[in-house]
């Protein structure tokens, strides 16, 4: 305070305002205060329950524990105050929230008169409703009750960090990732501010599932490995299985499908999956798509039907089975049996007509315009712009932005971790505290005094200079795969491409996901263009190469991949494309996709 007052005087004398005194002191007032007041808004309510009741609240927070929970010794009614008996049931209704009887849990839930309990009662009631709202599948209803509990006071961090964890669900239910991923960080935070490292490894098996959705799979296998690594030290098996299917739908995104089938083998041997409807449609789908990419399409077949016989009652189930519809259409469009794959993906169109999915409405539609393609092309072009509408839909929810926000979360996170290890003392973090708070009243006080003296306002830094970089990095990468189409080099990888480059894989891969696209894509776009080239100039001299001597003329390891590489930037298969070019002009040879800027 003396060095503040004296800082001040000498202030005055040279002429500067007086108010200099006022704004240090109420910077080191609120740099004081405010983190106390924070810490103990934050803190857990003072109230306390019966021990037994207080060990039930913390069984059903240790995660999975719901068993326990529920064959736990009932208490004697006529001894407790009503308020205590119905926190009970609170938490009874939770864990059979959690054990797939949400409808029971509903019942338990409605049973309960709010205007008796008291303030942590009525935390913990608002906060196991959204829990169970959210199980029934009632999502909006489940937002708004979480919302609520969110903005009150914090009775207990656990639930609050289960709470957030619902709503990041939710939103990624909805598709809407960049909030999703931000409720889940800060879910994964309070998580560790209440001790609960099991729960973080759930968290960021969540966070692994989110980012492998959006093309981040470095970032998706890292957060893979470090919840394997905690979860396997609990033994929680019904975590390990989720786990393993989130690594099992990262490994099919990179297109490993060996590595795939073998988190998918670690999965059905980890929990028993037979019982759960949800799992079994999951697990099933997912061997679909493994058997598909791999050409067994019996297999396949067999796989995507059992999902689609499930009884359809499950959290989800309607997702599920629109996967498995549109697996079952794109199989029999690679079969050529397109009025089954016109029936199955017309009924994946009918389930899915009061949800949002627009990815999956694309896919749809894609295969109904592939089944059309030979009989009715008109008809296959209307389709082919349906499934490009919610394409586009999709893509605004799901591309540079978020990818950008999804890398500066990645960022988030590491400095999470290490502000998690500098809090294990406590008398070491009051010192580091108090030490802090006394530099910064310091630095404040300097600031204000050179600021006032010299006058000068600091530029503002120039936004964009990322952005522009990674244009840079992109146009570099997309100019050295055209440098003597090494596109065509079948074992192109991206630390490969870095290194030639002279770059950081994590920079050049950055820059392409800036883009909305992921490095596998861009280049099987590029071979693709080759193929379309050799398809329309009969003078080319592997215009007559059968089909599996040109996959490995363009760069393709395998025939399966060329074919989804194909369809998916085509809109048809590599058989329907010729037959479309035979009844149509064929184009100047000269001026045939002369230019790779059609790539991007």
């Amino acid at each position: 305070m003396a060095l503040i007052t004296k800082f001040c005087i000498f202030d005055s004398i040279n002429g500067i305002r007086t108010t200099c005194y006022i704004k240090a002191m109420t910077i080191f007032i609120l740099w004081f205060f405010l983190p106390f007041l924070s810490v103990s808004c934050l803190r857990q309510s003072n109230t306390r329950y019966p021990a037994p009741l207080e060990e039930i609240i913390d069984l059903f927070f240790i995660e999975n524990q719901n068993d326990s929970l529920l064959h736990s010794d009932d208490p004697d009614p006529a001894h407790l105050p009503e308020n205590i008996r119905y926190v009970y049931n609170i938490f009874k209704a939770a864990a059979l929230s959690e054990s797939g009887r949400a409808d029971s849990a509903e019942i338990i839930l409605q049973g309960i008169r709010p205007e008796v309990l008291q303030a942590r009662d009525l935390y913990y009631y608002k906060g196991i409703m959204a829990l169970t709202q959210f199980r029934l599948n009632h999502l909006q209803q489940a937002f708004q009750t979480a919302s609520a509990v969110v903005e009150s006071k914090v009775y207990d961090m656990r639930c609050r960090a289960l709470i957030e964890r619902v709503m990041a669900r939710i939103m990624y239910y909805y598709e809407n990732y960049e909030h999703a991923i931000g409720l889940l960080h800060r879910s994964g935070e309070h998580y560790r501010e209440a001790g609960s490292d099991k729960s973080v490894a759930v968290n960021q098996k969540f966070l692994a599932s989110f980012y492998a959705e959006l093309g981040s799979f470095d970032e998706a296998l890292e957060k893979i490995n470090e919840a394997e690594t905690t979860l396997k030290k609990y033994n929680d098996k019904e975590e390990l299985y989720y786990l393993y299917i989130v690594a099992l739908k990262t490994n099919l995104n990179l297109r490993r499908t060996d590595r795939a089938q073998y988190y998918a083998k670690l999965a059905m041997e980890t929990a028993d999956f037979t019982r759960d409807p949800q799992k079994q449609a999951s697990i099933y789908n997912y061997m679909g798509t493994i058997e598909s990419l791999k050409g067994n399409y019996p297999v396949a077949i067999a796989s995507f039907e059992k999902v689609v016989r499930i009884d359809d009652s499950f959290f989800g189930s309607k997702r599920h089975k629109s996967v498995a519809l549109i697996g079952l259409a794109s199989v029999y469009n690679q079969l050529d049996k397109y009025e089954e794959a016109k029936k199955y993906a017309m009924q994946a169109i009918e389930v899915m007509k009061d949800h949002r999915w627009e990815n999956l409405q694309y896919d749809a539609y894609r295969e109904l315009s592939n089944a059309f393609l030979t009989t009715d092309p008109v008809k296959a072009q209307l389709l082919l712009d349906s499934a490009r509408i919610n394409q586009n839909r999709y893509h605004q929810l799901s591309a540079k932005g978020i990818v950008n926000f999804t890398n500066t979360q990645i960022e988030l996170d590491k400095a999470a971790r290490k502000i998690n290890q500098l809090q294990s003392d406590k008398r070491r973090n009051r010192l580091i505290f108090h030490t802090a708070l006394g530099l910064l009243v310091m630095v404040n006080v300097l600031f204000i005094l050179v600021y006032n003296k010299k006058k000068k306002v600091k530029e503002p830094k120039s936004p964009g200079s990322i952005e522009r970089k990674e244009s840079f990095l992109f146009n570099d990468f997309k100019a050295w795969l055209e440098d003597g189409k090494r596109y065509l080099q079948p074992d192109l990888d991206l630390n490969r491409v870095a290194t030639e480059m002279g770059t950081n894989r994590s920079y050049l891969s950055k820059a392409i996901n800036s883009q909305g696209m992921r490095f596998t894509e861009i280049v099987n776009r590029y071979r693709i263009r080759e193929v379309i080239r050799i398809f329309e100039n009969k003078n080319d001299p592997r215009y007559h190469h059968n089909m599996d001597e040109l996959v490995l003329e363009v760069g393709f390891r395998t025939k399966s991949v060329f074919f989804d590489s194909f369809r998916k930037e085509m809109g048809m298969t590599p058989r329907q494309f010729r037959e479309k070019i035979r009844y149509t002009k064929p184009p100047d040879n000269k001026n045939a996709h002369n230019s790779q800027s059609d790539t991007t």
